[in-house]
């Protein structure tokens, strides 16, 4: 039983991780090149072609130890890179799963589908140039 009765310490503010709205979309077919490694394969080394989804968005994305993730239907992307403050390039290379005319949402790596963002964009299979 304790008998201390000193008010509690207010808690440290919480972090602010809301992701901002998706401005523009760039989806096209591009050949890929898995960076050489030097202790290791990656995983990526036997694809020689990507999906690439250039993400425009209106603010910057926050640091999380979660990463943004891009939603094709229930389609989950992360592989991908920072391109500048406001826009982010996401990589798939599992073209089979991904279903013609598919919302695309946004949100953070293994979110529910009532957590995600919704988008104006839907998924179109781009041709290759």
């Amino acid at each position: 039983m304790s008998t201390d009765k000193s008010t509690k310490e207010p808690g440290a503010p919480r972090p602010d991780w809301r992701l901002p709205e998706v401005i523009d979309m760039r989806i096209k077919l591009i050949p890929y090149h898995a960076p050489r490694l030097h202790h290791f394969k990656s995983k990526f080394a036997d694809y020689d072609k990507a999906i690439e989804f250039l993400v425009k968005t209106d603010g910057p994305f926050p640091a999380r130890a979660l990463s943004p993730a891009l939603f094709v239907g229930d389609v989950q992307i992360i592989e991908g890179e920072v391109v500048d403050k406001n826009t982010r390039r996401f990589l798939s290379f599992e073209f089979d799963q991904l279903q013609e005319g598919a919302p695309i949402s946004f949100g953070w790596q293994g979110d529910p589908q009532d957590w995600r963002k919704t988008t104006k964009f839907q998924f179109q299979l781009p041709r290759a140039d």
